[in-house]
């Protein structure tokens, strides 16, 4: 707390300094003014959060000050010390919350009592203050998650519209007598990639910053609002309920406000024009549509219109990678690398020459390429991506380079390929039987190998000795028992194959850098 005396007498500034027992307040600064208008100053830089002050004095009396503290610093607490009980010069200090009214000459027992008082109340409203402010900040961070749960649950039909739409309309701006909607849907799987790695892969980071953006661009004129998808967590959904006529130009302003933060752009799928709030769930399922079905090789526009049946407009043509999947899962079984990227070639050439590539018929035949090769290596971690250039729109090119490296990487140590599959079942016993007591000799006789060729091929497929494999496995478990559960040590180590405690604290501590005790104390924190 900090202090202000303002009496134009000096003695009396005087005596109040030296009755109160400010330290015992933690009270150090302490500042003095000899009328208003200089008290006036000194508070609109230092903020004193107590003021003593006299009633009578030049060029703004006391009664002046207390109005302006009242209108300018009303948590301030004031202590009136006057000469006069003149109820003109008392009035002021009742009418704006004078704490207390003191006659001169001060008697130091009532001055002391005063001071107390008004620095008790002071702190226990401050504290109330900081509690409030601190309700405060949890409900501004909760408050997006509360309306991405709601809105989601109206949207997949979970919520009644007619319980929260006093709420839309209080907190949202959404209009009382809104009769229509169109719902946008952005995903966060097929943003821009350069978007994603932007937030480091971060999907809800991502989600996150573009609802602020949609949300600030459609604010002004009350829109609508953006929220993430609690059905979908990759997915970012725009309720529309004003200017539904003109929606593509607000998704279109949404676009350009991404591209000057970000220098990208996204795919945005619309629904048509949908009744509120009976058709929400519909309206929901049309943008989804419009983004599924948007043409990969569309150059221009990004926004996505749902098509209505029988809608002419839409183009013709179905895509079918049958024949290609075939020539690959042969080209894959002949092991021969250049035939597989002959393959990849011509199927890139398709690609490209086709009028209409659906972004849903796509990500099956991704999917479909994946499982040919996850037989081709069941031990390698295949994934294959959308491919965007420098505009953020898909690539042919960089998905015919994206495949090609992926088969090059994967056509690497064909010819160890039995021992691979050895190694890979080798790994999975481990995964199975970590808690049973392992050694090398049992593991040669499981598979019926030397003890020599388990260590040999399991260091020379994975680059990792079998015995760090099984500690880091054993390590791991350990952590996720000592996280999740309350058992002793003893017994958690028995659960992860250590018969001693002692030792098995040894190898934990070796591994991690800390004890068990350490780490489950740390992770409790």
């Amino acid at each position: 707390m900090k202090v202000l005396i303002v009496d134009d007498e000096k003695h009396v500034r005087e005596a109040i300094r030296y009755f109160v027992a400010w330290d015992k307040y933690n009270i150090s600064d302490i500042y003095e003014a000899t009328n208003g208008q200089e008290a006036t100053l000194i508070m609109q830089e230092h903020q004193p959060a107590i003021v003593f002050t006299d009633m009578r004095m030049p060029l703004m009396d006391g009664a002046e000050l207390l109005e302006w503290l009242h209108l300018h610093f009303p948590n301030t607490k004031t202590i009136v010390i006057s000469g006069y009980q003149d109820f003109n010069y008392v009035k002021p200090a009742i009418v704006y919350g004078g704490t207390d009214y003191l006659l001169k000459p001060l008697n130091s027992k009532q001055l002391i009592a005063s001071a107390e008082h008004a620095f008790k109340l002071w702190m226990e409203e401050e504290a109330e203050r900081k509690q409030s402010q601190r309700q405060n900040m949890q409900l501004n961070v909760l408050r997006p998650l509360y309306w991405d749960k709601m809105l989601s649950d109206l949207v997949y039909g979970h919520a009644s519209f007619q319980e929260l739409k006093l709420a839309l309309c209080e907190e949202l701006g959404l209009p009382i007598a809104a009769a229509s909607c169109r719902v946008a849907v952005i995903s966060m799987q097929g943003a821009d990639c350069r978007l994603l790695q932007r937030f480091h892969g971060d999907v809800a980071l991502t989600a996150f910053v573009l609802a602020n953006v949609c949300n600030e661009v459609m604010a002004p004129h009350y829109s609508g609002y953006a929220f993430r998808s609690w059905q979908s967590g990759g997915e970012l959904v725009i309720l529309l309920w004003n200017a539904v006529q003109q929606a593509e130009t607000v998704l279109n302003g949404i676009n350009e406000s991404i591209r000057q933060a970000y220098g990208v752009q996204v795919d945005i799928g619309l629904s048509l024009l949908n009744p509120l709030p009976e058709g929400l769930q519909q309206a929901y399922t049309q943008a989804r549509q419009g983004l599924e079905e948007r043409n990969l090789l569309q150059r221009d526009g990004r926004i996505h219109l749902c098509r209505a049946a029988g809608d002419e407009s839409r183009p013709k043509g179905d895509y079918a990678p049958d024949m290609q999947l075939d020539k690959l899962r042969i080209a894959v079984l002949s092991g021969d690398l250049e035939r597989m990227q002959r393959v990849v070639e011509e199927w890139a050439r398709e690609l490209a020459g086709l009028p209409l590539l659906p972004e849903s018929s796509f990500l099956h035949q991704q999917e479909e390429i994946r499982a040919v090769l996850k037989r081709w290596r069941p031990e390698e971690e295949i994934s294959l991506e959308l491919c965007y250039d420098s505009q953020g729109l898909f690539s042919v090119e960089n998905w015919e380079s994206q495949l090609k490296s992926l088969l090059q990487h994967l056509s690497k140590g064909i010819a160890q390929a039995p021992d691979s599959r050895l190694v890979l079942e080798i790994r999975e016993y481990l995964n199975q039987n970590y808690a049973q007591e392992m050694t090398l000799q049992h593991i040669a006789e499981r598979f019926f190998i030397s003890r020599e060729n388990v260590s040999r091929k399991f260091k020379q497929i994975t680059g990792e000795n079998l015995s760090d494999y099984l500690t880091s496995l054993r390590v791991d478990k350990a952590k996720t028992l000592l996280q999740n559960t309350h058992l002793r040590l003893s017994q958690i180590a028995e659960l992860v194959g250590y018969e001693d405690e002692k030792y098995f604290s040894r190898v934990f501590k070796k591994s991690t850098g800390v004890t068990p005790r350490e780490y489950r104390k740390q992770e409790e924190e």
